[in-house]
């Protein structure tokens, strides 16, 4: 109890979760399209299923936000997310944030792999004190409505 909305707020946007993700319906926000929709994530994890997945990203990463790396048959490898692919070519988005892409010839690749570490970055807290963690677990919680939840009245 006791938690403070604009602090979760400045706290989301501190640790640049709003870039990534939806978080609410606040029109102040920007509205992350590369990551899940965390809007509704209190309805699908409990307080500690959701810290554990902030905590360590990497730990269970959706097949959507996997990235892939691609080996060339020079040895150079590029990573990205899979923006498209058809019989002769792949095309990958290395920054999601960024509207660049690489386009490579399949000829060219000489291995394919689906990267084991998440885009999220670990230690995305790290910058945060307690009461900040709290404050964004509470704003998960009311879906980041400023009329649910344990905010300070």
């Amino acid at each position: 109890s006791g938690r403070n909305f604009e602090k979760a707020k400045a706290a989301l946007i501190s640790t640049q979760c709003v870039f990534c993700h939806r978080v609410g319906s606040d029109p102040s926000l920007p509205a992350g399209v590369f990551g899940p929709d965390l809007t509704q994530v209190s309805a699908r994890f409990g307080r500690r299923d959701l810290l554990m997945h902030i905590l360590e990203p990497s730990l269970v990463i959706d097949e959507k936000f996997r990235s892939t790396t691609l080996t060339k048959t020079d040895g150079q490898q590029v990573t990205g997310f899979l923006e498209r692919e058809d019989d002769e070519r792949i095309v990958l988005k290395p920054n999601p944030l960024a509207v660049d892409v690489v386009e490579i010839a399949k000829a060219q690749i000489k291995e394919r792999k689906l990267s084991g570490v998440s885009p999220m970055p670990a230690g995305a807290l790290n910058s945060l004190k307690a009461d900040q963690i709290l404050d964004m677990l509470a704003w998960f919680e009311a879906g980041g409505d400023p009329g649910k939840g344990m905010w300070k009245r």
